[in-house]
């Protein structure tokens, strides 16, 4: 995607690879396998880029993935 001139959000937000998935046969949260790509002209208009709490998302039971939040100027 990125050869595509495609941005992923979150690690263009923070500067590296953010765990965003809980695995299932141990707990563990090491893994991004959750990612958002834009285009480089929406990418300038990023504001912020992070994942949902993941102790509401999973202690909640709600999923084995923390959801990515994006903000975008208008």
């Amino acid at each position: 995607m990125t050869r595509s001139g495609y941005t992923e959000c979150l690690r263009a937000w923070t500067g590296r690879l953010t765990p965003t998935f809980r695995n299932t046969a141990d707990g563990a949260v090491r893994h991004q396998i959750d990612h958002l790509f834009v285009s480089g002209l929406l990418e300038k208009s990023l504001l912020k880029c992070e994942v949902g709490s993941a102790a509401r998302v999973f202690n909640g039971g709600l999923s084995d993935h923390l959801p990515i939040i994006a903000d975008f100027a208008t």
